[in-house]
Order: C-alpha cells, then sequence, then structure tokens
C-alpha cells in the first residue's frame, strides 16, 4: 500500500511541476492584461487521472508557482486557491476512473467556470479593482476554452500510458 502511496505522491508532484512549466513556456498575451497558457490542461488531466486532492495539490502549487517565476507575483495567492478549487472540481466529479467522457468534461466546465469566478472575486475583492474586474473575465474564459479543450483531446492519449492506468 506505501508503493502506491508513494507512486501518487511523486505522480502529483510531476503534475504540479508539469503546471509550472507549461504555465511559464507558452505564454500568450491577451488584450486586456494577463495570458493564455496550457497550465489548464495539466491541471485538469491530473485530476482526471489522480482525483481531486492531487488535482487541487497539482494545481495550486503549479500554478501559484508559474505566477511567482513569472512576475505575476500579486496573483500568486489568488492562484493557489483559485486552481487547488479548479482541480478539486474537476476530479470530484470522477467517483471511479472508468467515469464517462461526459463526466469528464462536464467536471472540466465546472473547474474552469471556477477558475473565470474565482480571478473575478479575487481581482474585484482582494486586489481592489471592484467592478472593472469584468474586463478580465473574456480573457479568462478564452484561457478555460483552451484548456478544457486540449485536455480533451490529450486525455484519450494519457489513458494509454501503462502506469496511468
Amino acid at each position: 500500500m506505501k508503493n502506491k502511496r508513494l507512486h501518487k505522491l511523486v505522480l502529483t508532484a510531476l503534475f504540479a511541476a508539469m503546471t509550472t512549466v507549461a504555465t511559464l513556456i507558452l505564454q500568450i498575451p491577451i488584450p486586456g492584461g494577463g495570458y493564455v497558457n496550457p497550465g489548464d490542461c495539466i491541471i485538469l488531466l491530473c485530476a482526471w487521472v489522480l482525483g481531486p486532492a492531487a488535482g487541487a495539490a497539482a494545481g495550486g502549487l503549479g500554478a501559484a508557482l508559474a505566477d511567482l517565476l513569472s512576475g505575476y507575483a500579486l496573483y500568486a495567492p489568488g492562484t493557489l486557491i483559485v486552481k487547488a478549487l479548479m482541480g478539486l472540481c474537476a476530479g470530484i466529479f470522477l467517483c471511479r476512473r472508468t467515469a464517462r467522457l461526459s463526466l469528464r468534461l462536464l467536471g472540466g466546465a465546472v473547474a474552469e467556470a471556477v477558475m473565470v469566478l474565482g480571478y473575478f472575486a479575487y481581482e474585484a475583492a482582494i486586489l481592489g479593482v471592484g467592478p472593472g474586474a469584468a474586463a478580465g473575465i473574456p480573457g479568462n474564459a478564452i484561457q478555460a476554452a483552451f484548456g478544457l479543450v486540449a485536455a480533451a483531446a490529450i486525455y484519450p492519449l494519457l489513458r494509454r500510458l501503462t502506469r496511468i492506468k
């Protein structure tokens, strides 16, 4: 049993590192600030493969570290919470590993909605932007769509790996 727990811990750490790298390596700036990146794709894949706790850990830690390393330190605390909730939501819809694609997509869509609303709330309340935070919603929605579509395309390939099954 310890071996399985260690294996899951190592995979969670690997997904956190991949989230950081994916967020840093490809940043497409969007109007109104921020950028689109493949980090959300990795968070969703982690949650779909390892479950909600691993998705939350890898998503929150990996994305917050990317914010710290890329000059968005002001967003790191919000990112830690928002992306952790995102990973949690994506994985919570999956009661078992063989859940159908529709449940994965539903969980991913809910997770991405949490991301969009979470950043809006963080910018409005914590950063003091107020209603002006709504300007970031379209960019975050683009990020959400990109992450969900990429994860849905990559997941079937990932399931073919022996260690992931």
